[in-house]
């Protein structure tokens, strides 16, 4: 398990270096670097108790299609309800 907390240091610190000195970063490298940080709370909550072995660092977790923006079909982030009761992701709109 203590492999696995190095794993994901090393990432998260490539992926922080990579946010901060560079201009040009995408959204995927913050993602990327929410995932770590997430995986490695995961390891530090369970007190590094053996977790399953489907355990990855990027393993997908599938979203409530209601949490979904209709126009985009992605994740939203800053969910807004509008008149008609639709919701939308506010940068969308």
């Amino acid at each position: 398990m203590r492999a696995k907390e190095v794993e994901l240091k090393k990432e998260l610190q490539k992926l922080v270096r990579t946010i901060v000195d560079e201009d040009d970063y995408s959204i995927h490298a913050i993602d990327r670097a929410k995932d770590a940080l997430c995986a490695l709370k995961g390891l530090i909550m369970f007190n590094k108790r053996s977790l399953p072995a489907t355990f990855k660092l990027h393993e997908a977790v599938p979203c409530p299609e209601e949490f979904k923006c209709p126009l985009f079909n992605e994740l939203m982030r800053d969910p807004i309800i509008l008149a008609s009761g639709q919701t939308y992701d506010r940068p969308f709109i």
